[in-house]
């Protein structure tokens, strides 16, 4: 039985990193090393030390999504990072496979990331950051998912010899509950939970058995 800790509405399941997802998340690594990773290679040694270090202010969650409404496929990784829960904010990145690098999988997956961050993680704020370049990161996370964009970071990423500007994303709780794309999910974005559904069977256990003082 695959425990589905966060079963989003809209197809993709988020669950904690494991020690065995270590050899995808290489694989995702190799696929995009060139500046954009803090270690530039790696290994499976160097993996399992990284594993073994995650700072508790750190979480790492494993995309899926279901093939042929069976088996469970890893897409992607969710990384929420400088998870601070006096002032509830954090830092929000994420990556694709790029077997499964699409606009469609894209905004299950990167969606699915921000919601579990207000809905699961309860953070007032989300901060993301996207290359300057990257128009269609850009039209992701700000024309669809709704960040605002709060600033720039000039010559921050270096990749093959260059230094690009980097543009700072912010979003508030606000913000996205009043977004048409959250509303459109009802009462939840996660299917294993429905607020009206509780509600309900709270309202019978008031009329069977009073109201607890």
């Amino acid at each position: 039985m695959v425990f589905k800790m966060y079963n989003h509405k809209n197809g993709c399941i988020l669950r904690k990193l494991r020690r065995d997802d270590l050899s995808d998340l290489l694989v995702l690594k190799n696929e995009s090393w060139w500046g954009t990773h803090k270690t530039i290679v790696a290994n499976e040694e160097d993996q399992n030390k990284w594993f073994d270090s995650i700072p508790s202010n750190s979480l790492f969650m494993i995309a899926q999504i279901s093939i042929l409404n069976a088996d469970l496929e890893s897409f992607g990784v969710a990384v929420y990072n400088n998870i601070d829960y006096q002032n509830r904010s954090l830092s929000i990145s994420g990556s694709i496979f790029k077997k499964h690098r699409n606009s469609e999988t894209s905004k299950i997956g990167f969606a699915a990331g921000l919601d579990f961050a207000f809905e699961m993680l309860n953070v007032d704020r989300v901060e993301a950051e996207v290359l300057a370049y990257n128009i269609p990161a850009q039209n992701l996370e700000i024309d669809y998912l709704g960040f605002k964009i709060e600033g720039k970071k000039r010559n921050a990423i270096f990749k093959c010899g260059k230094y690009y500007d980097s543009i700072i994303l912010g979003m508030l709780r606000s913000e996205w509950e009043n977004s048409q794309r959250v509303k459109k999910l009802g009462d939840t974005c996660n299917k294993n939970f429905s607020h009206d559904k509780m509600f309900k069977i709270q309202e019978r256990f008031s009329r069977e058995f009073g109201s607890v003082a």
